[in-house]
């Protein structure tokens, strides 16, 4: 086979891997072999997250506040993330993505806790830090057509303190 009948059929196969996962068709096939392939394909290219790959101008799922407080401040100061450029913030999205992926507190845990710690690492006054993580609710098309919009709801929510 040469180099461009081989990529053909990568690219057809990607196309179709693409489309049976975004229709979820492999689970009506519930052939476990496919399911498997499926799995794997979707969680290496991204295609079973958010619908960021298709439509960029739709809302992330989840946002993530960081409040930073220094000895004796009772305010505090937001505390944001640098992130250059569109690359880097689609790799910021995804993180966030696993961040609640399998609703495990545990897990969420670590991923606050390594948060403080950068916050922290980055500016050695800041003595606690609040992580607050929102969950954005997209409404159906019935309770947009009445008006609704977007909805955002605290999901999670932890303090660290240096001490």
């Amino acid at each position: 086979m040469n180099k461009k009948k081989v990529r053909r059929v990568l690219i057809t196969v990607h196309f179709a891997f693409v489309c049976i996962t975004v229709s979820h068709l492999y689970e009506l096939i519930n052939w476990k072999p496919l399911s498997a392939l499926m799995e794997i394909y979707s969680s290496v290219t991204y295609t079973n997250r958010n619908f960021g790959f298709f439509a960029p101008t739709v809302n992330d799922d989840f946002d993530l506040k960081l409040r930073a407080f220094k000895k004796n401040d009772k305010r505090g100061h937001d505390f944001l993330f640098y992130i250059p450029d569109s690359e880097n913030r689609i790799r910021f999205s995804t993180m966030l993505w696993h961040f609640a992926e399998g609703n495990s507190i545990s897990q969420m845990d670590l991923y606050a806790r390594s948060w403080a710690i950068y916050c922290m690492n980055q500016d050695s006054t800041i003595d606690k830090v609040v992580i607050s993580v929102y969950k954005n609710n997209i409404p159906l098309m019935e309770q947009c057509k009445m008006g609704k919009g977007l909805s955002r709801a605290l999901y999670y929510q932890t303090v660290f303190d240096s001490k």
